[in-house]
């Protein structure tokens, strides 16, 4: 039994190690944005309007964490958010966003507790349809505390349907706020992610502020 009966979800999301992810996105890469707007994707609207609602223009650099092709981030940029910086596992996938020209920096990097950027380094973080199985792992979480600034927005999706493997990101999250390590501001209701690809799948849109 795969996550997903959509196949090129269930490839994703069962991608178990780093070079499994890499080498998924990678295919996928040339394809992505037609697939998932094939989809009915609605990550990068509720997530941008999230983001405008809680983190101010001009507060300062943002970090884009699991980019993909920029699509999730596009609208904040033609919002006048800036400087952002992004950062995927997938080379094939940077390539997309390098072309769209809104970064003011990529980086290859995987996410993880350990993170290459200093301490307190970014005023927000935008971590959308990143936070999955076969994607990035809870502990993500305390990689993007540690470079986010003390009162700084993290501003990410989550799938919000309970499943064992859905259960570890909230488990996570909740242990971070009770550890005093971040406070939780928003959380929109469940909804339906991708209607035309999997209505089985539902996320939440969440904000925390780093304390």
């Amino acid at each position: 039994m795969t996550y997903s009966d959509n196949p090129r979800l269930a490839k994703v999301y069962a991608a178990g190690t780093a070079d499994a992810q890499r080498e998924a996105y990678n295919e996928w890469a040339g394809r992505y944005d037609a697939d998932v707007t094939g989809f009915g994707i609605r990550l990068p609207y509720v997530g941008a309007a999230v983001f405008a609602r809680y983190v101010e223009l001009g507060c300062g650099p943002i970090l884009d964490a699991g980019c993909g092709t920029g699509m999730h981030t596009l609208p904040l940029a033609l919002m006048g958010y800036t400087p952002i910086t992004g950062i995927d596992i997938s080379d094939g996938m940077l390539e997309i966003s390098k072309s769209r020209n809104i970064y003011s920096e990529l980086r290859q990097m995987a996410l993880g507790p350990t993170l290459d950027f200093p301490h307190n380094h970014f005023a927000a973080a935008y971590c959308i349809g990143v936070l999955a199985p076969g994607h990035a792992p809870p502990d993500s979480l305390n990689g993007l505390i540690r470079v986010t600034r003390p009162g700084g927005r993290i501003v990410f999706s989550v799938h919000a349907h309970d499943s064992p493997e859905s259960r570890p990101f909230h488990d996570k999250r909740r242990a971070l706020a009770d550890a005093g390590l971040w406070t939780k501001l928003y959380q929109t209701d469940p909804f339906v992610s991708m209607p035309g690809g999997d209505a089985s799948i539902q996320h939440a849109v969440y904000v925390y502020s780093v304390t």
